[in-house]
């Protein structure tokens, strides 16, 4: 007996392998009013755990600049030469001075900041006054090489 598209039995054999192929009643219809309870929890959870992700994200992000922006001033063992070392231990001995003061002088610390600010400034023009200075001294060694090279 063979199974021919013509007869009875081979229709119906034909409809069930198209309708298991396209899964008709092999499953459960979603319903969308049903679910919608259950949507909404599950969307709310994803929400949830998003939201936790993303902060934990910019939390790391924030202690990697912190990281980055503190080591700037930092160079690498292999760059310092004593200079840089003797510098650096000044600043550090700085800012400790200036947590000692900031502690022992709770009420005239105000007064005592701007004193250093002045005294930088007084610092600064110094500094500026010598290297002027220096360039011109250095400008008149030149003229003095240069007129009596000239000269001889």
């Amino acid at each position: 007996m063979a199974l021919d598209a013509d007869s009875a039995l081979g229709l119906q054999v034909k409809e069930i392998y198209y309708d298991i192929i396209n899964g008709k009643g092999t499953k459960k219809v979603y319903e969308e009013g049903a679910n919608e309870r259950e949507e909404a929890k599950h969307v709310k959870k994803l929400d949830k755990r998003r939201a936790k992700e993303l902060k934990k994200q910019q939390k790391k992000l924030k202690a990697e600049s912190a990281a980055q922006e503190g080591s700037d001033d930092e160079l690498p063992f292999w760059m310092q030469d004593a200079s840089i070392k003797a510098a650096m231990r000044d600043k550090a001995l700085e800012e400790a001075r200036k947590n000692a003061e900031s502690s022992s002088d709770s009420s005239g610390s105000s007064s005592s900041g701007s004193d250093k600010k002045k005294k930088k400034k007084k610092k600064d023009k110094k500094k500026k006054k010598d290297s002027k200075k220096k360039k011109k001294d250095k400008k008149k060694k030149k003229k003095k090489k240069s007129s009596s090279s000239s000269s001889s």
